[in-house]
């Protein structure tokens, strides 16, 4: 019996406490532009092997990148990329990196990014 008592007193301590936890409130409302940016500025030669393209947006932020074919119609054919890309962060500064991908691997610079030494 009092086995059954004390079931009983948890179980309403329980549902109390559940009842007693404030509820979520309405999720947070931002203007509908917030985080929205426009393209100012691209370019694309839609290029089937070597290509380029860039774009600019009205946030700051840049990017462009090239491609070349090389060694084609080898054994060693391999399309090697190099481009850049240029944010704000929420700190206000602009950062730039720069990337090579080819043969080689993706090497990624830029003054914030650690160097291997």
């Amino acid at each position: 019996m009092s086995f059954q008592v004390c079931c009983i007193f948890a179980s309403l301590s329980l549902a109390a406490n559940c009842l007693s936890f404030p509820q979520r409130s309405e999720p947070p409302r931002y203007p509908k532009d917030y985080g929205a940016s426009k393209i100012v500025s691209h370019e694309n030669n839609i290029g089937y092997g070597n290509y380029n393209f860039s774009y600019e947006t009205s946030d700051g932020s840049h990017r462009e990148e090239k491609a070349e074919l090389k060694n084609a119609g080898t054994e060693n054919e391999a399309i090697a990329v190099y481009g850049s890309y240029t944010y704000v962060g929420t700190d206000g500064v602009t950062y730039k990196v720069t990337y090579v991908a080819d043969e080689n691997g993706y090497r990624a610079s830029g003054e914030h990014i650690p160097k291997n030494e």
